[in-house]
């Protein structure tokens, strides 16, 4: 579990917590109950201010309902009802339609008949303009997962299911792909077919639907987890935060290994995020479903899956180059430096390449930094994109002097062939004796 310094953070922290409940209800700060605090009813007792706020049409911006939910667990199902319940054209409801949505929702997904009937109603109300898609998505259990598929075999001819912008055309088809992968991502779902919606993968999911009738489809991880701690970061992961993950690998003990790989096993290129606080879920970030599977990949090669970590490596000199980049920078030590440095070898044409891949990656948070705050030089040195900008030498240049102690040359310096044989010399030479630098105490949540 964490070290000490956990407990000092935390005693700092209820007394913030405190000078808080006794500001007015107007500040701006909210502190977000973690799981490491192991305090569900003071999540309940936040959720339960929520009022105050919507009455005063001041929620701040950094009330996260889906996040003390997940904390709370079952502990949360009466605060949510109350929050539910609220009308949406009366006052308190009417400043606060947002979260009384996500209060109904987050219902629904705690296993509330109710409100998770009231999803599959609204699916076939031709009155409501939009499905509750996305809403299915967060719930993700046996139901919402059947829905989704029933919904994409219904629609895969439907020409309205396209809509054209002009300039360009959304086509729901692919966002329904993502909802289910977004599952996929969270729970084991056994035989569950990766298919599209062709005429072939039609026929894949119809026959996944027909060849599971009575079974159980989705297989969450946090039930089968006995420590408190651990089983509310696994709840976490099913809520949409991938950096739940990382702290199971970071502060799991010898319980880590075994709970991370009843996830979804990971693939290579699935990305690696988030690594921030305020960074909301999955879900609020279009695209990066698989950033779970991407956590779980980089945990387990932290804590030794030789596996995982090839995997990783088979990435660097591919189109997931600068995910790979981040993934090995955050593993650290030996063997991450060393991939590191052995990828710089490499002819122009592939770096060519890579500087101008297609492939969406994205400029994430630079993991050497505690915190979301910090000096833009830093997070110029550490953010990595493939333009440009950033040919891929230069990237890593400026990775590995962070990750060692003693570099031979500073962070991101001129790429040149004459810079990366000094690396690679400076390798050969130091590899058994060089200090690798811990990074700084991430808590993840």
């Amino acid at each position: 579990m964490k070290p000490c310094s956990g407990g000092m953070f935390r005693a700092w922290l209820q007394i913030m917590v405190a000078a808080v409940a006794i500001s007015s209800v107007g500040a701006a700060t909210v502190f977000a109950q973690t799981c490491e605090d192991q305090n569900p009813p003071h999540a309940v007792a936040l959720l339960l201010r929520l009022q105050s706020y919507c009455e005063n049409y001041d929620v701040p911006y950094s009330f996260d309902l889906y996040g003390l939910a997940a904390v709370a667990g079952d502990e949360a199902i009466p605060a949510l009802r109350k929050i539910a319940e609220w009308p949406t054209d009366t006052p308190t409801g009417i400043y606060c339609q947002r979260w009384v949505s996500a209060a109904r929702v987050a219902l629904a997904k705690l296993g509330d008949e109710k409100y998770r009937d009231a999803l599959d109603d609204r699916l076939q109300d031709p009155k409501h303009p939009y499905a509750p898609l996305g809403d299915l998505t967060i719930v993700g259990d046996d139901g919402a997962l059947r829905t989704l598929i029933e919904y994409l075999v219904a629609h895969a001819d439907d020409p309205a299911i396209i809509t054209d912008f002009g300039d360009y055309s959304s086509d729901m088809r692919e966002g329904l792909l993502h909802n289910i992968d977004s599952i996929r991502s969270r729970r084991r779902v056994p035989g569950l077919p990766n298919a599209n919606y062709s005429p072939e993968g039609v026929a894949q999911w119809k026959n996944y639907l027909t060849s599971h009738k009575g079974v159980q489809l989705t297989f969450p991880v946090y039930p089968n987890i006995s420590d408190p701690y651990l089983k509310c970061l696994a709840r976490k992961v099913d809520w949409g935060y991938p950096d739940a993950i990382l702290a199971i690998a970071a502060f799991g003990g010898d319980a880590a290994v075994p709970i991370l790989r009843q996830f979804p096993s990971p693939s290579a290129g699935d990305p690696m995020g988030f690594l921030s606080v305020g960074y909301g879920t999955i879900f609020d970030r279009p695209g990066l479903w698989t950033a779970v599977q991407g956590n779980t990949q980089v945990g387990l090669a932290q804590l030794g899956d030789r596996e995982m970590f090839e995997q990783i490596v088979s990435e660097l000199g591919g189109k997931y180059a600068y995910e790979a980049v981040r993934k090995l920078e955050f593993i650290g030590g030996k063997q991450a430096v060393g991939a590191l440095i052995q990828s710089l070898d490499m002819t122009e044409e592939v770096a060519h390449k890579l500087q101008n891949l297609e492939t969406p990656q994205r400029a994430y948070q630079p993991i050497w930094r505690a915190s979301a705050i910090g000096v833009q030089g830093e997070i110029e040195q550490e953010t990595c994109t493939p333009f440009s900008s950033h040919p891929y030498q230069e990237c890593v240049m400026g990775v590995v002097p962070l990750m060692v102690k003693d570099p031979p040359l500073p962070a991101s310096p001129k790429m040149s062939k004459e810079n990366i044989q000094i690396w690679k010399d400076w390798w050969a030479k130091n590899k058994d004796q060089a200090v690798f630098v811990h990074k700084p105490e991430h808590t993840f949540e």
